[in-house]
């Protein structure tokens, strides 16, 4: 393709021009580029590419694992490393979930697609807490009759003895049993 300037040499250089929204495209040669400046122009970048992916993630994280030095991670109590856990498949003890949480929580996410189960329709979890629910009310309910059936027995009680002191003609202790009826109802 020739130069779309002097339209005699050999395009080699092509300059891309937007301004606006507009965008021009230009081809010329390397004497062309030269008279008009565009040989001489220097990019500067604010971003380094040496640091670009670098910079992406926060501290401790890497793009890979580290291949070259073996996991250290260990159980505490039963002193399983991870890699031996991954070889298994089995975990040495119940600390073992505490100890490599981290990784498991990657790895269920994974395999899973969540890294905590919520039953088999995703509704378990409610119906348990409905059927909890549930059984406190009734558990209430019961008490309250009960408290209701020791509330009436009492007072029948009490309607008995107020009878017995009328007919016995203590009228002061047929008072005081009266206002005892009084505060219960």
């Amino acid at each position: 393709m020739l130069c779309q300037n002097c339209n005699e040499r050999e395009a080699n250089v092509k300059y891309t021009q937007i301004i606006n929204g507009v965008k021009k495209e230009m081809r010329l040669c390397d004497f062309c580029a030269k008279e008009l400046g565009i040989d001489s122009i220097s990019f500067n970048m604010p971003i380094h590419f040496s640091n670009f992916l670098e910079d992406m993630w926060e501290d401790g994280e890497t793009l890979l694992p580290n291949f070259t030095t073996p996991s250290a991670l260990s159980c505490n109590k039963c002193g399983m490393t991870y890699d031996n856990f991954v070889e298994t498949g089995k975990f040495g003890c119940d600390e073992c979930y505490h100890a490599f949480k981290l990784r498991l929580d990657g790895l269920l996410k994974n395999i899973h697609g969540a890294n905590r189960h919520v039953g088999r329709n995703g509704k378990l979890i409610g119906n348990v807490e409905d059927k909890l629910n549930e059984e406190k009310i009734v558990k209430h309910k019961i008490e309250e009759n009960k408290k209701e059936q020791e509330k009436e027995q009492i007072l029948e009680r009490l309607q008995e003895r107020l009878k017995q002191e009328i007919k016995e003609e203590r009228y002061e202790d047929a008072a005081k049993t009266r206002d005892e009826i009084k505060k219960i109802k």
